[in-house]
Protein backbone atom coordinates (compact mmCIF):
# COMPACT_ATOMS: atom_id res chain seq x y z
CA UNK A 1 0.00 0.00 0.00
CA UNK A 2 2.85 2.30 0.77
CA UNK A 3 4.48 1.61 -2.59
CA UNK A 4 0.99 2.33 -4.40
CA UNK A 5 0.59 5.69 -2.32
CA UNK A 6 3.92 6.34 -3.47
CA UNK A 7 3.71 5.75 -7.48
CA UNK A 8 0.57 7.71 -6.93
CA UNK A 9 2.45 11.05 -5.56
CA UNK A 10 5.27 10.34 -8.18
CA UNK A 11 2.87 10.36 -10.79
CA UNK A 12 0.55 12.95 -9.67
CA UNK A 13 3.74 15.72 -9.29
CA UNK A 14 5.21 14.49 -12.52
CA UNK A 15 1.83 15.44 -14.48
CA UNK A 16 1.50 18.45 -12.66
CA UNK A 17 5.17 19.33 -13.83
CA UNK A 18 3.91 18.53 -17.25
CA UNK A 19 0.89 20.39 -16.96
CA UNK A 20 2.59 23.32 -15.36
CA UNK A 21 5.40 23.27 -18.15
CA UNK A 22 2.70 22.97 -20.67
CA UNK A 23 0.87 26.17 -19.39
CA UNK A 24 3.82 28.12 -19.22
CA UNK A 25 5.54 27.47 -23.06
CA UNK A 26 1.41 28.27 -24.20
CA UNK A 27 1.31 31.15 -22.18
CA UNK A 28 4.58 32.58 -23.51
CA UNK A 29 3.96 31.70 -27.30
CA UNK A 30 0.60 33.23 -26.85
CA UNK A 31 1.66 36.86 -26.26
CA UNK A 32 0.84 39.57 -28.51
CA UNK A 33 3.36 41.66 -30.62
CA UNK A 34 2.36 45.23 -32.16
CA UNK A 35 3.71 46.93 -35.20
CA UNK A 36 2.76 50.62 -35.89
CA UNK A 37 3.70 51.92 -40.13
CA UNK A 38 3.56 54.73 -41.94
CA UNK A 39 1.48 53.74 -45.22
CA UNK A 40 1.85 55.64 -48.83
CA UNK A 41 0.14 54.42 -51.81
CA UNK A 42 -2.07 55.25 -55.28
CA UNK A 43 -5.64 54.25 -55.82
CA UNK A 44 -6.52 53.83 -59.13
CA UNK A 45 -10.14 54.08 -59.14
CA UNK A 46 -14.08 53.73 -60.68
CA UNK A 47 -17.12 54.55 -59.91
CA UNK A 48 -19.39 51.82 -61.24
CA UNK A 49 -22.87 52.89 -62.21
CA UNK A 50 -21.82 56.34 -63.95
CA UNK A 51 -22.04 55.14 -67.58
CA UNK A 52 -18.17 55.24 -67.99
CA UNK A 53 -15.38 52.44 -67.14
CA UNK A 54 -11.85 52.11 -66.46
CA UNK A 55 -9.67 53.02 -63.75
CA UNK A 56 -8.63 56.25 -65.32
CA UNK A 57 -8.79 58.05 -61.43
CA UNK A 58 -5.41 58.60 -59.68
CA UNK A 59 -5.51 59.47 -56.34
CA UNK A 60 -3.50 59.14 -52.83
CA UNK A 61 -3.59 56.76 -50.24
CA UNK A 62 -1.71 57.81 -47.40
CA UNK A 63 -1.73 57.28 -43.44
CA UNK A 64 -0.84 55.03 -40.89
CA UNK A 65 -1.28 51.45 -39.75
CA UNK A 66 -1.05 49.42 -36.80
CA UNK A 67 -0.89 45.96 -37.10
CA UNK A 68 -1.24 43.25 -34.09
CA UNK A 69 0.30 39.38 -34.63
CA UNK A 70 -1.27 37.21 -32.43
CA UNK A 71 0.79 34.24 -33.86
CA UNK A 72 3.05 34.18 -36.80
CA UNK A 73 0.62 33.45 -38.78
CA UNK A 74 -2.29 35.54 -38.05
CA UNK A 75 -2.87 38.81 -36.94
CA UNK A 76 -5.16 42.18 -37.31
CA UNK A 77 -4.51 45.31 -38.84
CA UNK A 78 -6.21 48.57 -38.89
CA UNK A 79 -5.22 51.60 -40.86
CA UNK A 80 -6.57 55.32 -40.53
CA UNK A 81 -6.23 56.53 -43.99
CA UNK A 82 -6.67 59.19 -46.17
CA UNK A 83 -8.20 58.30 -49.50
CA UNK A 84 -9.04 60.11 -53.19
CA UNK A 85 -11.56 58.17 -55.09
CA UNK A 86 -13.73 58.73 -57.86
CA UNK A 87 -13.80 58.34 -61.91
CA UNK A 88 -12.12 60.49 -64.56
CA UNK A 89 -13.18 59.07 -68.58
CA UNK A 90 -13.13 61.00 -72.36
CA UNK A 91 -14.57 59.83 -74.56
CA UNK A 92 -13.75 60.97 -78.34
CA UNK A 93 -16.75 61.08 -81.56
CA UNK A 94 -17.73 62.60 -84.70
CA UNK A 95 -20.64 64.79 -84.68
CA UNK A 96 -22.16 65.21 -88.36
CA UNK A 97 -22.38 68.70 -87.48
CA UNK A 98 -19.74 69.81 -85.14
CA UNK A 99 -16.93 67.59 -86.42
CA UNK A 100 -15.15 65.72 -83.83
CA UNK A 101 -15.74 66.21 -80.26
CA UNK A 102 -14.55 65.03 -77.04
CA UNK A 103 -16.40 64.77 -73.89
CA UNK A 104 -14.81 64.71 -70.12
CA UNK A 105 -16.03 63.52 -67.09
CA UNK A 106 -15.13 63.10 -63.02
CA UNK A 107 -16.03 62.45 -59.61
CA UNK A 108 -13.54 63.59 -56.89
CA UNK A 109 -13.67 62.32 -53.86
CA UNK A 110 -11.70 62.77 -50.62
CA UNK A 111 -12.26 60.33 -47.47
CA UNK A 112 -10.74 59.56 -44.20
CA UNK A 113 -11.07 56.01 -44.01
CA UNK A 114 -10.72 53.04 -41.32
CA UNK A 115 -10.02 49.99 -42.97
CA UNK A 116 -10.17 47.08 -40.24
CA UNK A 117 -8.69 43.42 -41.80
CA UNK A 118 -7.85 39.94 -40.32
CA UNK A 119 -4.21 38.49 -41.64
CA UNK A 120 -2.79 35.27 -42.56
CA UNK A 121 0.94 34.61 -43.37
CA UNK A 122 1.67 31.13 -45.64
CA UNK A 123 4.77 30.59 -47.86
CA UNK A 124 4.91 30.35 -51.89
CA UNK A 125 6.64 30.18 -54.31
CA UNK A 126 6.78 33.70 -56.11
CA UNK A 127 9.56 33.92 -58.81
CA UNK A 128 10.32 30.58 -58.01
CA UNK A 129 11.66 31.39 -54.69
CA UNK A 130 10.15 30.74 -51.43
CA UNK A 131 8.30 33.95 -50.32
CA UNK A 132 5.89 35.23 -47.05
CA UNK A 133 2.86 36.22 -48.71
CA UNK A 134 0.47 38.00 -46.30
CA UNK A 135 -3.08 38.30 -47.25
CA UNK A 136 -5.24 40.05 -45.83
CA UNK A 137 -9.37 40.22 -45.69
CA UNK A 138 -12.17 42.52 -43.56
CA UNK A 139 -14.28 46.30 -44.20
CA UNK A 140 -13.85 49.81 -44.21
CA UNK A 141 -15.60 52.42 -43.05
CA UNK A 142 -15.07 55.85 -44.72
CA UNK A 143 -15.96 59.09 -44.22
CA UNK A 144 -16.09 61.42 -46.99
CA UNK A 145 -14.78 64.91 -46.53
CA UNK A 146 -14.65 66.83 -49.84
CA UNK A 147 -16.29 65.87 -53.32
CA UNK A 148 -16.44 67.70 -56.82
CA UNK A 149 -18.05 66.54 -59.96
CA UNK A 150 -17.72 67.97 -63.69
CA UNK A 151 -18.48 67.67 -67.36
CA UNK A 152 -17.08 68.90 -70.89
CA UNK A 153 -19.24 68.02 -73.51
CA UNK A 154 -21.28 69.67 -76.22
CA UNK A 155 -24.63 68.76 -74.25
CA UNK A 156 -25.76 70.74 -71.54
CA UNK A 157 -23.99 69.45 -67.93
CA UNK A 158 -25.03 70.84 -64.70
CA UNK A 159 -24.72 69.68 -60.96
CA UNK A 160 -26.84 71.05 -58.18
CA UNK A 161 -25.11 70.57 -54.78
CA UNK A 162 -28.34 70.43 -52.81
CA UNK A 163 -29.93 67.51 -55.18
CA UNK A 164 -27.16 65.09 -56.75
CA UNK A 165 -24.58 65.00 -53.18
CA UNK A 166 -22.92 61.98 -52.31
CA UNK A 167 -23.30 60.12 -49.24
CA UNK A 168 -21.35 61.00 -46.56
CA UNK A 169 -20.02 57.39 -45.21
CA UNK A 170 -18.64 54.50 -47.93
CA UNK A 171 -18.54 50.69 -46.12
CA UNK A 172 -16.29 48.69 -48.47
CA UNK A 173 -15.66 45.05 -48.64
CA UNK A 174 -11.17 44.83 -48.60
CA UNK A 175 -8.74 41.90 -49.64
CA UNK A 176 -5.28 42.13 -50.53
CA UNK A 177 -2.28 40.31 -49.93
CA UNK A 178 1.68 42.15 -48.98
CA UNK A 179 5.20 41.10 -49.17
CA UNK A 180 8.12 42.61 -47.81
CA UNK A 181 10.20 44.25 -50.24
CA UNK A 182 13.80 45.27 -47.48
CA UNK A 183 13.76 44.82 -44.00
CA UNK A 184 10.67 46.74 -42.81
CA UNK A 185 9.57 47.78 -46.28
CA UNK A 186 6.97 46.28 -47.83
CA UNK A 187 4.23 46.20 -50.84
CA UNK A 188 0.65 45.68 -50.58
CA UNK A 189 -1.81 45.19 -53.07
CA UNK A 190 -5.60 45.86 -52.16
CA UNK A 191 -8.49 45.61 -53.70
CA UNK A 192 -12.06 47.35 -52.30
CA UNK A 193 -15.83 47.58 -53.49
CA UNK A 194 -18.42 49.46 -51.36
CA UNK A 195 -20.67 47.31 -50.08
CA UNK A 196 -23.61 49.97 -50.40
CA UNK A 197 -24.12 52.78 -52.88
CA UNK A 198 -22.42 56.45 -52.43
CA UNK A 199 -24.92 57.39 -54.21
CA UNK A 200 -28.11 56.23 -55.55
CA UNK A 201 -29.46 56.87 -58.85
CA UNK A 202 -31.90 59.46 -58.17
CA UNK A 203 -29.53 62.12 -57.08
CA UNK A 204 -27.22 61.25 -59.87
CA UNK A 205 -27.18 63.90 -62.72
CA UNK A 206 -29.89 63.25 -65.89
CA UNK A 207 -28.17 60.55 -68.43
CA UNK A 208 -25.04 59.90 -65.93
CA UNK A 209 -26.42 56.95 -64.18
CA UNK A 210 -27.75 52.77 -64.64
CA UNK A 211 -28.40 50.44 -62.35
CA UNK A 212 -29.46 51.24 -58.69
CA UNK A 213 -26.70 53.75 -57.74
CA UNK A 214 -23.53 54.43 -57.78
CA UNK A 215 -20.28 52.57 -56.21
CA UNK A 216 -16.59 52.72 -55.13
CA UNK A 217 -14.28 50.24 -56.99
CA UNK A 218 -10.60 50.84 -56.02
CA UNK A 219 -7.48 48.88 -56.64
CA UNK A 220 -4.29 50.00 -54.13
CA UNK A 221 -0.63 49.54 -55.07
CA UNK A 222 1.27 51.10 -51.37
CA UNK A 223 4.31 50.57 -49.67
CA UNK A 224 4.06 49.89 -45.82
CA UNK A 225 7.07 50.65 -43.49
CA UNK A 226 6.80 48.73 -40.24
CA UNK A 227 8.95 50.78 -37.50
CA UNK A 228 9.97 47.67 -35.40
CA UNK A 229 10.95 44.12 -37.17
CA UNK A 230 8.61 41.35 -36.84
CA UNK A 231 10.61 37.65 -37.68
CA UNK A 232 7.89 35.72 -40.01
CA UNK A 233 6.99 32.06 -39.54
CA UNK A 234 9.33 30.04 -42.55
Amino acid sequence: MTCLKASFIGLLCLFSTQLFAQRSYYVEQAHLEFDGGLIFGTNFTQVDGDTYWGYHNVGLNTGATVYIHFTQRWGLSMDLLYMQKGSRSANTYTDPNLGLEIEQYGIQLNYVEVPVTFHFKQSLPVFENPAIVDFELGASYARLISSSEWAYMSQPFSTNPAINYFNNTDYNVVLGAAMKLYKNLNVNIRYQYSLTTIRPAARVPLGFSYGDGQYNNVCVLRLIYYFSHHKDEE
